[in-house]
Formats: C-alpha cells, structure tokens, sequence
C-alpha cells in the first residue's frame, strides 16, 4: 500500500483539478447565456410573430461501438418584423403589445422570407401547446436577426440552476483536494515512524 500512495495521492489531485474544471466551464456557460440576454435586453427590437410552420428535427448521433442517440428539435418557423423601431426597453411601459408590429401575411413567390422569416427553437412543453396561427411577442438582435427570443424568456431569465452546479463543482474539488492531503500526510507519519 505505501508504494501505491503515490499514485493514490495524484489520483485525488487530478480528480481535484477535474471538478476546477468543470466548474469554470458551468461559469463560463452562465457567464455566456447572461451575456445574450443582456445582449437582447439592451440591443434587441420587439415585434409579434406569427407560428407559420411547425415541425420536429431529429438528428441521429453515432458513436464507437455502434452506439447511437437520437435528439429531437422542436422547431417553429415564425414571421416576424427583423427591423422593427420598437426597443426591447420601450416594451411595455411606451409601447403596448396591440401597438407591436407584425409581420405582413405571406405571399407566394417572394423573396420577403429574407425579411420576415425566421426559426425558433423551442423545449417540448412549449411546442406541443403551440399551434400554427399563433401570436407571440418576441425579441431578436441585428446580430442574430432570425433566430428571435420569447420576451418572456428573456425576462424571466435566471441563472439559479447554474450556482448548484458551480457550488457541487467547487466541493468535489476541494473534498478531492483533501482527501489526496490526508494521503499524503498519511504517508509521511508512516514512512518516518
């Protein structure tokens, strides 16, 4: 066992620096969606969409071994004002949702999808209870124009499920950490008794 201290000792050390890592990638992943929203919030331009198409994407992953995953994408294709005057920050307090700018119906053979159209990514919840025809109240940036935002999203963020994450992260680590010092100190009250 003492020769395999050692080894045990930079186990617990590399698991240590292990759970760092994922810490900082649950930070830097938090520090990132917080940064699109401030980014809708004081860039973005409000208009209403209109749910044109619905549909569900699968996408088929395979691995070594011959393992596969399928993931499912709900997606609704909207069409929405890209360019509209309102701000994000004027919704609602100047501008009421009545007062919102919609898109114009569409037109067979037009280039106005360039314009209007756009696709939303949704969580299943919501597409199930989303029908064509819908209205919603949306948010999009100049630098990401047809991918809009549900402004109840982005109002309602919270980055709270992100700080459990972040907190088990920084224990594991620290628990590791200790762990592989009690191994250690362990060692040298043996070696030198």
């Amino acid at each position: 066992m003492t020769a395999a201290r050692p080894f045990v000792v930079i186990v617990f050390r590399c698991l240590a620096l292990l759970a760092a890592i994922f810490a900082f990638i649950f930070f830097m992943r938090m520090q990132e969606e917080e940064g699109d929203i401030t980014r809708l919030r004081n860039q973005g331009v409000v208009s209403r969409a209109v749910v044109v198409d619905k549909n569900v994407d699968k996408a088929r992953f395979e691995g070594r071994r011959g393992r596969s995953r399928t993931v499912e994408y709900n997606i609704l294709r909207v069409r929405f004002v890209k360019k509209s005057k309102v701000a994000y920050a004027d919704f609602p307090a100047k501008v009421a949702e009545a007062e919102l700018p919609a898109a114009p119906p569409p037109v067979a053979n037009s280039t106005d999808e360039i314009d209007y159209g756009g696709v939303m990514f949704v969580p299943a919840d919501r597409y199930a209870a989303t029908k064509v025809g819908d209205t919603m109240v949306v948010v999009n940036t100049p630098f990401n124009p047809d991918a809009p935002e549900l402004v109840s999203e982005v109002r309602d963020f919270d980055p709270a499920p992100f700080y459990p994450r972040i907190g088990l992260a920084l224990a594991l680590m620290l628990v590791f950490w200790l762990i592989g010092s009690w191994i250690k100190r362990r060692g040298r009250a043996t070696a030198s008794a």
